[in-house]
């Protein structure tokens, strides 16, 4: 076969592959971290899914998928995710709370922490999307021996689209296998995008109800890690994003995140921001420790570079010793 048959053949099979499988590529690219990449998919993906659909050429697909016991991308878009339905339990209304859940996260019901050691060092898990990616080496690299820590990164992910990852269920499997004293979390990078409620209603991004959405989502996270105070759980705030459309709703997330942190015994909000912007402005260079100017962020003005990953561990580093006084 020649190279221009060759060519045309895989083009023919990729070409046939979309048609058949459009849902999956909408579900896919709603998955995708906000930027050129995802609108690019979605505005491909979503006129041919309408159009297969409409012709029933996306049936093969479903028929197969439902077969092997898939869920059908092509279905119906309400989430049925742990986090989604759990969510709306999450707070109790206002006039029904009791003094424990308006004590907040720092509040007595916390248990007592022990004092690590080299030789029983404290068991921290650095979990959540890719900006855990060099941020959970460094905390690793950098903590004294009276910490270990361990990184658990799910790239793409986040608190809106549980029906892609649902972390609720996640978080259970992390306590359970892994069994840590202290959950340091870092998400949100993903999460600029509506959220569809477990009865399809969608709720815009940015706005009030979607706020209210995404605090009830990190207090069901926060209290499966928690669990009831006997873990200590630190979530990192969002720093500022060079882009003001997405720096808009990382504002949002840290105020509701902040706001849920304040509802979970020991559950605790660090805020990233004064250490990582310039009197909260988005900057891709900051002065480190020694006087060097260093870059911080990634092309993307999101990411951290590992210069940024070091001037983020020392705060989350000074937040543990604070607390658990290793020696």
């Amino acid at each position: 076969m020649s190279a221009r048959q060759a060519l045309i053949l895989v083009t023919a099979c990729l070409g046939l592959l979309a048609v058949l499988r459009s849902s999956a590529m909408v579900h896919a690219g709603e998955g995708m971290p906000p930027g050129t990449t995802r609108d690019l998919v979605l505005a491909v993906a979503r006129p041919l899914d309408k159009v297969t659909s409409t012709l029933w050429l996306d049936q093969p697909d479903r028929l197969l998928t439902r077969a092997f016991g898939h869920p059908d991308p092509a279905g119906a878009k309400a989430d049925s995710s742990e986090l989604a339905s759990a969510a709306a339990l999450a707070e109790p209304p206002a006039d029904s709370r009791d003094g424990a859940t308006r004590r907040g996260g720092n509040g007595s019901e916390a248990t007592r922490l022990r004092t690590p050691t080299a030789a029983d060092p404290l068991r921290v898990l650095v979990t959540g999307d890719s900006l855990t990616e060099s941020l959970g080496p460094t905390i690793t690299n950098t903590a004294p021996a009276a910490i270990r820590a361990e990184t658990d990164t799910r790239f793409g992910t986040g608190l809106v689209r549980p029906d892609f990852f649902d972390w609720a269920t996640h978080a259970r499997h992390q306590v359970s296998e892994r069994n840590p004293e202290a959950v340091v979390v870092a998400m949100g990078g993903n999460d600029g995008q509506g959220i569809t409620q477990p009865d399809g209603t969608i709720l815009p991004a940015g706005s009030d109800e979607w706020a209210a959405e995404y605090r009830r989502r990190a207090i069901v996270l926060m209290r499966i890690w928690s669990d009831g105070g006997s873990r200590r759980v630190y979530w990192l705030g969002l720093p500022p994003a060079r882009s003001e459309t997405l720096n808009g709703y990382f504002t949002r997330m840290n105020e509701a995140t902040r706001a849920a942190a304040e509802r979970v015994p020991g559950a605790r909000f660090l805020d990233l921001r004064p250490t990582l912007s310039t009197g909260g402005r988005y900057t891709d260079y900051l002065t480190d420790s020694g006087g060097r100017s260093v870059l911080i962020r990634t092309r993307d003005g999101v990411h951290l570079t590992l210069d940024g990953a070091r001037m983020a561990a020392a705060p989350v580093l000074a937040a543990l010793a604070g607390d658990w006084h290793p020696r």
